[in-house]
């Protein structure tokens, strides 16, 4: 099975941490894949509905074990490539010297 996760969007408040959408064999896509914040650390959440019983269900979930965790996987590595790319846009591209008084610049 061929997966590709893409991150749509990172979010900085809550629980939260990003939505994304999977491509599984080139031929189906799942959107609302969420990565969530939980008390054991970070974890894939798939898309899923409220019910009338204020429970919520899945509308798309693995069936098998190792179905889930290559998804997992997947997402999980989407999400930890876009914090990557997103640090790195954030440093500086290089240093400003300012030249002490009476020093010339090199240019």
């Amino acid at each position: 099975m061929k997966l590709k996760a893409t991150i749509n969007r990172l979010l900085d408040k809550g629980n939260t941490k990003a939505i994304a959408s999977l491509t599984i064999d080139d031929a189906y896509a799942v959107h609302g894949i969420k990565v969530v914040s939980g008390v054991n650390g970070n974890f894939v959440s798939m898309p899923s509905n409220k019910q009338p019983d204020g429970n919520y269900k899945d509308i798309f979930h693995a069936v098998t074990k190792e179905a889930r965790q290559e998804m997992n996987d997947a997402v999980m590595s989407a999400y930890e490539q876009k914090l990557s790319e997103q640090s790195q846009d954030e440093l500086p591209d290089e240093e400003l010297t300012v030249p002490e008084e009476g020093q010339v610049m090199q240019m």
